[in-house]
């Protein structure tokens, strides 16, 4: 890190203004008193489905190392687990998780492979749709672009103090 503050735009102002990172509250903006995403807050939380996750996958392999089902799915199982060990470690060691482009490609990855995993391989391998997991992928797929847009929409580019670019 720079050593500088990390700075967010106002969703309704387009103020750019330096959030309270201490805080697990909205970030308030201090020109129009709008309440903004708390970005870093949002980020730790899929950070925490990926801890979930890294649990529930380390359980797993567990079961079938202990079954003696040694093969193919136990590569699968590790290599998930590390990616999901970088990904819970980007995110929480970046001061800017909604800004921090790799940190926005691990977490797009893991729940990207976790999908096609948990619902593609079932369906093409089985003919079967695993409609428990279509449930929880459509609701974290939606909380993810929700989060991008806002992400989007409240990334400052400019220095915190210095009026936005208005285009005519």
């Amino acid at each position: 890190m720079s050593g500088t503050s990390p700075a967010i735009r106002c969703k309704r102002c387009g103020n750019t203004f330096e959030p309270n990172m201490r805080t697990n509250d909205a970030w308030q903006c201090p020109g129009c008193q709008a309440k903004n995403p708390n970005l870093r807050r949002h980020y730790r939380s899929v950070a925490d489905l990926c801890i979930l996750g890294l649990i529930v996958t380390a359980i797993v392999m567990g079961v079938r190392v202990s079954r003696g089902e040694i093969g193919f799915g136990l590569v699968f199982g590790v290599a998930q687990c590390v990616l999901l060990l970088v990904t819970i470690v980007a995110v929480y060691r970046s001061s800017t998780p909604w800004a921090d482009r790799r940190a926005k490609v691990l977490i797009w990855t893991v729940f990207g492979l976790a999908l096609s995993f948990n619902v593609g391989v079932p369906l093409c391998i089985a003919g079967r749709l695993n409609i428990p997991f279509l449930i929880v992928y459509v609701v974290v797929f939606s909380f993810l672009f929700w989060l991008n847009g806002q992400a989007a929409r409240c990334t400052a580019f400019e220095p915190p103090g210095s009026s936005p670019v208005v285009k005519s």
